[in-house]
């Protein structure tokens, strides 16, 4: 028993990923990940098969393992499992494993501390199967990379012959039994091969996104009905929270296909990249899953954002553009082929406007003097960041290589390089800013009441906000310049501010990346970028919540929903291509042509996306206090959608305090 080596330790307690990964303990950290990949798939428990026409499907983690992969490096671990009473040998995986953190200051993390989210390529899976890449990575010179990658693929392959041998077992249908003896491994040839090939390779990378499915399925589509397949699939997307896909409109039937399968379901979050062309059938069927109440679809500007990101990187070829789709939530990424740093960092714009207010208004002699303070105080910080950044890609790339990514996404492959060391063929850094509206209104305030009217001086108005003074943040609240009212002049100073923001990413040396890219995505952690903060000039109290996203605070909108969404598109959202998220609340008795003329003019006036939340407020409140009544209600919160039950006090209160457009 002294002499039982780790890898036999490990397979006693039923651990095989962790076995593999001591297999050959010489061996590089990435080449050791991939061996305990091919372990894991060797020997995990098969997925439970109750007649559904996809497999896997249901829950990921249904097993008794405490190492599994997973999608931010590979192959992780949990206090779980065979690890239950082996404490030295969960101590000795967490001295080797290889883990990684990212290291951007607490405050400046408002939905962004090196997320990573990507999507595998799943077209070219379809079209070549993975038996193809074989032979492109025998040519890879590294030999740990090689035959890790090689490893994978077995593990892979073995993993499907498990799964067939399973439903042979329990006389599945024909149909499925026969496809996957196909695909993976091998090219798609009809809608459903291809449909089981994307759930499976989903799968692989643990359901994170699924990918422009519209793009992609669509030259296997021929006018089936296909909707009991991507329900399926949809549905395992839900079970296991995985996060969103994009739908083009070039296919209107397939389009209509796609949402019919979303009716309901919170995930994944459909992203319906609309234009000019979207035909009418397809407005129809996106507002009758609207008033299905899941938060389904969100809104996408397809021309301008395609348009700016050929801009912003124009080194992007054409036919990779059509390839988008909003990773995580909604960040920037182009499928199969780009490893974006998703949300690198959320910047809390509020609390670095309270620390210049406090230390310079006293000293700033004109409105503009502190204007000018701020900003520069911001481009200060967010250079910072960006060299926090930087340093967190390199360690990550060190410290955590995901041999499954590397397997998946191009180019890695034909670079020889692994995925978190940037083999992709694109990669750039999203940054989100939090808090841009809370900075408008507070400045506005300022303005008005320090430097044109005189009212009060800097250090009372300073006094006040320390000492969280209702009467004040009463008054500041009822000021007539507010974002939300459309009104010229405060349009005018958000176009300048949002501009000056967003463009703090502009420049700047990423490692080994194309540049960043600002966002304005807030989740549901409004209430931990407040918590940072003090009262400040726009009426908000010390601690409270900062903004969500875009929208106005306080019911500031008060003059409908047209005057909501031209002072956001006032806002310089082409500046703000990962993406600039607005939340839009309606009640299911909107007039589709109304709603229709909203969006597409949001858009043209620049707007890149826009996602709804259908529901009352006497519904919402009466889900407060009748929660179990209420556990398919789905509301969109800052870029994602989520069930209302499952959200904390302070987010049901943000959410309930939404203006909901009773008008449309």
């Amino acid at each position: 028993m002294e002499n039982i080596s780790l890898k036999d330790r490990f397979i006693e307690i039923g651990e095989y990923g962790a076995a593999g990964f001591y297999e050959e303990e010489d061996r590089s950290l990435f080449y050791r990940r991939a061996l305990g990949v091919r372990r894991f798939y060797e020997n995990r428990r098969l997925p439970k098969y109750t007649g559904q026409p996809l497999y896997p499907s249901g829950s990921i983690y249904e097993e008794e393992m405490g190492v599994y992969p997973s999608r931010d490096d590979g192959l992780g671990f949990v206090t779980r499992g065979g690890f239950e009473g082996n404490s030295d040998l969960l101590w000795r995986v967490k001295s080797d494993w290889g883990s990684f953190e990212g290291t951007i200051p607490p405050v400046h993390r408002v939905a962004g501390n090196m997320a990573n989210h990507s999507m595998p390529n799943y077209m070219r899976i379809l079209s070549e199967g993975l038996v193809s890449y074989r032979d492109r990575i025998e040519k890879i010179e590294d030999r740990d990379m090689r035959e890790g990658l090689l490893h994978i693929l077995e593990g892979i392959f073995c993993y499907i012959d498990r799964c067939v041998e399973r439903l042979e077992e329990k006389n599945a249908d024909e149909k499925l039994i026969s496809a996957l003896k196909k695909v993976p491994k091998y090219p798609a040839e009809n809608i459903y091969e291809a449909i089981l090939s994307w759930n499976f390779v989903m799968y692989l990378d643990c359901l994170d996104n699924g990918g422009c499915l519209g793009y992609g399925l669509k030259p296997y589509f021929h006018g089936e009905n296909i909707v009991p397949y991507l329900r399926n699939m949809f549905e395992n997307v839900e079970i296991n929270a995985g996060y969103s896909l994009s739908v083009d409109t070039s296919c209107p039937e397939l389009t209509c296909q796609i949402l019919e399968a979303a009716r309901g379901l919170r995930r994944p979050m459909i992203e319906l990249l609309i234009d000019d062309d979207t035909p009418d059938c397809v407005w129809k069927k996106a507002f009758e899953i609207v008033r299905s109440q899941g938060g389904q679809p969100a809104f996408y500007n397809k021309k301008a954002i395609f348009e700016g990101l050929k801009e912003r990187f124009p080194e992007i070829r054409d036919e990779d553009i059509e390839t988008f789709c909003g990773g995580g939530c909604t960040e920037t990424m182009l499928t199969g082929c780009s490893n974006v740093g998703s949300l690198d960092a959320g910047v809390n714009l509020l609390y670095i406007f309270e620390k210049t207010m406090k230390e310079k208004l006293s000293s700033c002699d004109t409105f503009e003097e502190f204007y000018s303070a701020y900003i520069s105080d911001l481009r200060n910080d967010v250079d910072n960041i960006k060299d926090i950044i930087s340093e967190c890609r390199e360690e990550r790339a060190k410290c955590a290589p995901n041999p499954m990514r590397t397997l998946l996404i191009d180019d890695c492959i034909d670079r020889g390089v692994e995925y978190q060391n940037f083999g992709t063929r694109y990669s750039w850094s999203i940054i989100s800013f939090a808090g841009l509206v809370n900075v408008l209104d507070s400045l506005l305030a300022i303005r008005e009441l320090v430097y044109d009217k005189k009212k009060y001086t800097a250090e009372e108005v300073i006094s006040f906000l320390e000492a969280d003074d209702e009467g004040f943040l009463a008054e500041v609240k009822t000021l007539p310049l507010s974002h939300g009212r459309n009104i010229p002049e405060v349009n005018e100073f958000a176009a300048r501010l949002s501009g000056d923001v967003y463009s703090t990413t502009d420049g700047g040396e990423l490692y080994k990346g194309m540049g960043f890219i600002s966002a304005s995505i807030i989740f549901s952690n409004a209430a931990h970028g407040g918590s940072y903060v003090g009262a400040t000039p726009d009426g908000r109290k010390k601690g409270a919540p900062i903004a969500d996203s875009l929208g106005a605070i306080f019911a500031k909108d008060t003059d409908g929903p047209t005057s909501l969404l031209g002072s956001v598109s006032s806002f310089e959202l082409g500046k703000a291509l990962g993406v600039p998220v607005l939340n839009f609340n309606v009640q299911s008795d909107f007039s589709d042509e109304v709603l229709r003329a909203l969006i597409t003019g949001y858009m043209k006036s620049g707007g890149l996306q826009m996602q709804l939340s259908c529901v009352s407020k006497e519904e919402l409140l009466d889900a407060c206090e009748h929660p179990e009544e209420h556990r398919n209600l789905v509301v969109r919160v800052g870029g994602y959608s989520e069930y209302f039950v499952n959200l904390d006090d302070t987010m049901k209160r943000m959410i309930i305090d939404r203006t909901v457009h009773t008008e449309i």
